[in-house]
């Protein structure tokens, strides 16, 4: 079988390339299309691969995915807190000084503007010089190295800064000041209001996109031969292309090429590292067990990094008188997950945080396994890819997307680096 354009991935990347790409053809390694934007139905609950929701700017996406969804709740301020050995401190914890003992709380406050009234002569070289340079030693060393080692699973000092646009808050003095002695309403978060489907999980906002584009489910590559252009599937099933878009992981893609690639190319895609992750969906028969619409969790003994309540997004879609839990737990690539332990533990964690019993209350316990979650920022990581990209596109192959690009997107950055990628096909075809 020969296809003119092919796409390799069924995620949003994938998608936005084959809307704006008649007559090609989107192969996915997964029996469902949606990536990380999909939805799986436990216990007839929708649960997420990951705390997604929506905060997207742009009037005329938001109106697509809302007529996609049919009924969407916006949630005008969010409600995030952090749980951090044995008490809950309000995020973004340097806003909220306050929820700390008063010398922790006098201590940070102390650091953050000694830090701030040092001139930044020189930028930050890693993640660790950058947090040091906004918020000083003392939230560094008990807020931020605690949770990148639970979430990123790799040191501070090792790690880039390219990612944190969006992500993470650079420290606004009068705010901080006023949070250390008084509480303040939370307007600086980061996704401060946000939309989510009412029903269908976060996979409703898109489902609809896939009907008008041809994809290939089940289709994981095991090959790819550039100089017969051909593709072998696991499956047993071989097609031939003239042009390809990559949304698959850069080092699996690179692998599939097998000797065809240099050595130093070969080389910088293996030092590309990502996490994996095992979402704990968690069905607890005792509702309001935590007035939060999701939570960070700091204390390294306990597994779970992030919860997401959405018994508190979407209560009237759900089982009454519960509370849902997404829960989510991560190792690198190199770490191996005991599943079942992890699981089990994460009832028990979670169970002793919010007061209920892991055998006579939970309703029901499931699981996500995500092979690929987050790429991890690594230093070096950028030129590694580019060098990747730049010989790819070199044999005809254009890369896109959060693994193509080894690089975090938002869902509607996405979508559009697959209609970018698809303009650079068809300006390659005229």
């Amino acid at each position: 079988m020969f296809n003119k354009i092919v796409i390799l991935g069924a995620g949003l990347t994938g998608l936005g390339a084959a809307r704006h790409l008649p007559g090609s053809v989107v192969y996915e390694a997964k029996d469902h299309v949606g990536g990380h934007v999909y939805s799986h139905r436990q216990h007839g609950v929708y649960f997420d691969e990951g705390a997604h929701i929506c905060h997207a700017k742009d009037e005329h996406w938001k109106r697509e995915l809302f007529a996609n969804a049919g009924e969407v709740v916006t949630v005008p301020q969010s409600r995030v807190a952090n749980w951090w050995h044995g008490r809950w401190v309000t995020y973004p914890v340097q806003n909220h000084l306050r929820d700390l003992p008063a010398a922790m709380r006098d201590q940070a406050l102390a650091e953050i503007l000694a830090a701030q009234a040092k001139p930044a002569d020189v930028p930050p070289v890693h993640y660790d010089a950058w947090c040091r340079s906004q918020y000083g030693d003392f939230l560094t060393e008990n807020f931020y190295r605690e949770y990148t080692e639970k979430y990123w699973r790799t040191a501070m000092v090792e790690m880039d800064t390219d990612w944190l646009s969006g992500r993470l808050l650079p420290s606004q003095i009068e705010r901080i000041r006023k949070g250390a002695y008084q509480p303040v309403d939370e307007k600086q978060s980061v996704f401060s209001a946000f939309h989510y489907p009412a029903r269908g999980g976060f996979f409703a906002f898109f489902e609809k996109f896939y009907r008008s584009v041809e994809v290939a489910t089940g289709f994981k590559v095991e090959s790819l031969r550039l100089k017969e252009r051909t593709i072998l599937f696991s499956n047993g099933k071989t097609i031939g292309f003239d042009k390809l878009i990559s949304t698959m992981p850069l080092n699996c893609l690179i692998g599939a090429m097998g000797n065809e690639v240099p050595d130093a190319i070969r080389t910088d895609a293996a030092t590309l590292r990502h996490t994996q992750m095992l979402g704990v969906n968690i069905v607890v028969n005792k509702p309001d067990l935590a007035p939060y619409h999701w939570f960070y969790i700091y204390d390294p003994e306990i597994d779970v990094s992030r919860v997401k309540v959405l018994s508190n997004l979407i209560p009237g879609s759900l089982p009454p008188e519960t509370t849902v839990l997404q829960t989510e737990i991560f190792r690198r690539d190199d770490e191996v997950m005991d599943h079942e332990k992890l699981k089990r533990k994460a009832v028990m964690d979670l169970g002793r945080m919010l007061g209920f019993d892991p055998d006579r209350d939970v309703r029901s316990v499931d699981h996500i396994e995500v092979s690929h979650a987050y790429t991890i920022p690594t230093l070096g990581r950028q030129a590694a890819v580019d060098r990747i990209a730049e010989w790819l596109e070199t044999k005809g192959i254009i890369t896109a997307g959060l693994y193509g690009k080894w690089k975090y997107v938002w869902s509607d950055q996405a979508y559009a680096a697959g209609k970018e990628a698809a303009e650079k096909v068809n300006y390659g075809m005229r």
